[in-house]
Formats: C-alpha cells, structure tokens, sequence
C-alpha cells in the first residue's frame, strides 16, 4: 500500500475508532495519517479532539526547529501539561521552552539528517509516542513584546535574511538585502531588519531612521516583533512561519528545489489562502537579483496599500 492510500486508509479507521468511542485508538491513526500528510482534510482538528477524549497517556513528538515549534505552540499552550518530547536542531530549545513555562520530558538534538533518522528509527519503536498536532494559524501572537513601534501612517517591512546551521544554504544573500533595503528607503517604507548580529553585519548599510536591527540572542524577543510588520520578506525560516501564522503578508525567497515537506507544511496552505507569496530562485545573479527585487516591489504594492 502506498503513502497516498495509507493515509485514506488511516483516516477513515481513526473515523471508525472515534464512533466506537476508543479514542486511544483513533488519536494513534490520526497519527499515522499525519505521518503521510500532515495537513491532510481535517486531520489536525480531529487529531486534536480525539487526544482530548484519550487517555492522555501518550508522548506528543514535537521535530524540526523554530518554524515546527511554532505551528505546534497554539495546541502546547492549551496543553502544558501533556508529555512533549523535543527532536531539534535547535540548540537553544531548552531556553525557548522554558520561557513559555513549557515542561518537556525529553529532549534529543542532532547536527545532520544521520543523526535525526538515528532519533527518528528509535522513538518509533515507542508505541505511545506520536507527533505533536499543528495549527496553521495563531488566534493572537503567543508571545508578550515590552517594545512599542509606532510607524503609521509609514508602513513597516519586516525583513529576515538568515537560516539555522543546519540549513544554511537558505540564507538570502547580503548584496541582495542590501539592494532591497536601499530600494525600500526610497519609496519611504520604514524596515525591520532581523538577524543575528553576524548576519546584519555582512549588510553593509548606515545607519538610517528608518531602519531597526534586532538580533536578540532570545529568538523569543525577535519574533515577538514580527507582529508589528505590515509586511515580511524572508528566507525559508521561522520569521517567514511567525508572520504568516499571524496572517500578516509573506514573501519568501527560496531556491527552486523540490522539497514536498517544506511545500506541503510551511508554504502550500498560506499561498491557497493569499497570505503567503514565493520568488524561486536559482543562483541570485545580477539578472535574478532585478527579478526578484521587482516582484517583491509589486507584490508589497498590492497586499500593503490595498490594506
């Protein structure tokens, strides 16, 4: 049986389960149909309400980095008390968890895609170990900001070059940001620039009014302030997840690669609904560079004046 039929076959047993009321078995077919389509129908809704009428006995997997943590968050701060276990690449896990007052059992960190099928081939030897339920969206931002931007009647783009270690090869290359930024300037947006220092570094722009850098070693404090962007452009990375969780306009600047995960979990949904908008690019010359800097530029102009 291939993936495509194993997740109808999947769902319609956990279906079964739920009508007879065994909810310990339905949670675990939910599950396995989410292993194979992770935003399939409304398999995230049922999930959610079977694991409510279960036992509650299960391990909730939460895998991936920032991005991942995210669309889990708004299912984890409604359940604290569940048992989570964290597989990341994310070294600095602990600390974000710990902030959101977030308990995990267990965590497991990997540096390459070895390690993380190692981790992966294990807990799937633990029957009551199941992924964590995800959420497309937040009702509000879940995070508290003690900063207050003001930039009416100017509008303010959110800007994030970067990517994790692991996924390095992501990055938007400075000399790009850089044109972006100086082209913004002139059509009088205000921008926010987010980064770590070293990558805000390689941005070899002055200082201006109109520009604010944030790189908090807290990943927390960064993204707290995504909610103030009328508009974000980033590479394929939390911030990207962050501003269109909150519905906020979102382009993303990617390479032009196959990649069924990423598109079907972080970029497909918000597109259908027109939040999200993507630049596929192939090596960022000079030519792509113009491409890509103009759609940006109409892109920004339909979704923030039409606001």
């Amino acid at each position: 049986m291939n993936r495509h039929f194993k997740k109808y076959y999947f769902y319609f047993l956990a279906r079964l389960f739920d009508f007879l009321g065994n909810h310990d078995k339905s949670f675990a077919s939910y599950a396995k149909v989410i292993r194979f389509r992770t935003f399939f129908r409304d398999v995230q809704d049922r999930y959610i309400a079977s694991y409510q009428k279960s036992s509650k006995n299960a391990y909730l997997e939460i895998h991936g980095g920032i991005g991942d943590f995210l669309q889990h968050l708004p299912f984890i701060l409604k359940n604290k008390s569940a048992h989570y276990i964290v597989v990341t690449h994310f070294q600095s896990a602990q600390l974000f968890f710990k902030v959101l007052g977030i308990k995990i059992q267990q965590y497991y960190f990997y540096t390459n895609k070895e390690e993380y099928r190692e981790i992966q081939k294990h807990l799937r030897q633990e029957e009551m170990s199941h992924i964590c339920p995800r959420s497309l969206f937040f009702q509000k931002s879940p995070f508290k900001s003690n900063v207050s931007i003001k930039h009416n009647p100017q509008k303010l783009i959110g800007i994030h070059m970067g990517a994790s270690a692991i996924g390095s090869t992501k990055a938007i290359p400075a000399n790009f940001i850089l044109k972006l930024t100086t082209c913004l300037l002139q059509k009088k947006y205000k921008i926010i620039l987010f980064g770590t220092k070293e990558e805000l570094s390689r941005i070899k722009m002055p200082s201006h009014k109109n520009i604010m850098k944030t790189s908090y070693k807290d990943v927390i404090k960064n993204l707290t302030l995504v909610e103030s962007c009328d508009f974000l452009i980033g590479s394929d990375s939390a911030f990207k997840t962050m501003s269109a969780m909150l519905k906020i306009p979102t382009m993303v600047l990617h390479h032009n690669s196959p990649n069924n995960f990423r598109d079907r979990v972080f970029i497909q949904p918000y597109i259908r609904l027109g939040i999200m908008h993507v630049y596929r690019y192939t090596n960022f010359n000079q030519d792509e560079m113009k491409t890509a800097l103009q759609s940006i530029l109409d892109t920004i102009s339909l979704n923030v004046h039409a606001s």
